[in-house]
C-alpha cells in the first residue's frame, strides 16, 4: 500500500501515523523497492528517515510502500484500527474486542477512533448493549415460563406475574445496564460542555458521541446474573474513566480533564453510598 488515499475508503494513509505489529510489516524503498523491517517503535523502520542501501537514494517513512512481511498476509497486522468501528469482522467478535480493549486499553481505543467515525456502527454498538440489558431483565421471566412449558406443557401467566422475586431480580439487571448507559451519556455531556468553554475550535460532537457509545460497553457487567446491582459501584467508577481515557487517547480532552473526570465518579459514588448508608439505617 502507497501513502495516500485509501482506494478503498478514500481516507489519506500515512505510515508515520499509524501502529504495526514488531516485524509484521515490510517498509519499501519507493525508489527501488528494497524492503526494510518495521524494528522499531510502533512497528516502523528505525530511525525513519535513511539512505537506501541498494540504491542511496534519500528514504523518508511517509513515503515508504507498505507491504506484509512473508508469513503476515491476511492477518491485520495494524494495531491502531478500532476493534468496531474499522473492522470487517463479525459483530459479536468486534463487540468483544471493544470491550476487551475498553477495559486493558481504553487510550489506545481513542486514539484508533478515526477523524469521522462511522456512528451508524457506534450505535448499533450501543444498541447491542442495550439489548443485552433488556434481555437481562426479561431472563427470569423467560427461564420460568420455558420451565413451565416444559414441565407441565404450559405456562401460568398469572403466576409469573405474581412473582415479585423473578421482576426485582430482572429489574435490577436491567438497570444496571441501561442506567449505567444513561450515566455514561450525562458524564460524557458535562466534559463536552467543559470541553467547549476551555479548548479553542469546535466541539467534535461526532467522535464525542462515539466515545460514549463504546465507554458504554462497561455497562454489560451489570447484566451477569447474581451480580447486576452489585456491579453497579464497579460501573460508577469504571465507566467515567474509560470515557475520559478514550477522549484523551482521541485528543478530544487534556490529562487534566481525565483527572478532573476520575474525581467526579469517586465523588459521586461516595455521595451515592452515603445516602444509601442513611437511608438503610436511618440515620
Amino acid at each position: 500500500m502507497r501513502p495516500g488515499p485509501c482506494p478503498e475508503c478514500g481516507e489519506l494513509f500515512n505510515p508515520r501515523t499509524a501502529i504495526f505489529e514488531r516485524y509484521s510489516a515490510h517498509f519499501c524503498c519507493p525508489h527501488c523497492s528494497e524492503a526494510y523491517w518495521g524494528n522499531g517503535k510502533d512497528g516502523l523502520p528505525d530511525p525513519p528517515e535513511f539512505t537506501c542501501a541498494r540504491c542511496a537514494g534519500s528514504v523518508r517513512l511517509e513515503d515508504m510502500v507498505l507491504r506484509p512481511a512473508p508469513g503476515q498476509e491476511g492477518r491485520e497486522i495494524r494495531q491502531d484500527l478500532h476493534p468496531f468501528d474499522g473492522s470487517p469482522k463479525g459483530l459479536l467478535r468486534r463487540a468483544w474486542e471493544t470491550l476487551s480493549m475498553a477495559a486493558s486499553d481504553p487510550v489506545r481505543l481513542g486514539r484508533s477512533l478515526g477523524p469521522r467515525p462511522d456512528l451508524g456502527r457506534a450505535l448499533m454498538f450501543l444498541g447491542l448493549i442495550a439489548g443485552v440489558g433488556i434481555a437481562a431483565a426479561l431472563a427470569p421471566a423467560l427461564v420460568t415460563a420455558a420451565y413451565e412449558l416444559v414441565t407441565v406443557g404450559s405456562v401460568d401467566v398469572l403466576s409469573v406475574r405474581r412473582s415479585d422475586m423473578q421482576l426485582v431480580f430482572g429489574a435490577t439487571m436491567g438497570a444496571a445496564v441501561l442506567g449505567s448507559i444513561v450515566y455514561v451519556g450525562a458524564i460524557a455531556i458535562l466534559v463536552a460542555l467543559a470541553s467547549r468553554l476551555t479548548r479553542p475550535g469546535p466541539l467534535e460532537l461526532r467522535r464525542f458521541v462515539a466515545c460514549w457509545c463504546y465507554a458504554s460497553g462497561v455497562a454489560v457487567l451489570g447484566a451477569f446474573p447474581c451480580i447486576g446491582a452489585c456491579a453497579t459501584p464497579v460501573i460508577m467508577i469504571m465507566a467515567p474513566r474509560v470515557l475520559a481515557q478514550q477522549l484523551l487517547g482521541a485528543g478530544l480532552v487534556s490529562q487534566r480533564m481525565v483527572t478532573v473526570v476520575n474525581a467526579l465518579s469517586i465523588s459521586l459514588f461516595l455521595i451515592i453510598l452515603v445516602l444509601v448508608f442513611v437511608n438503610f439505617f436511618g440515620y
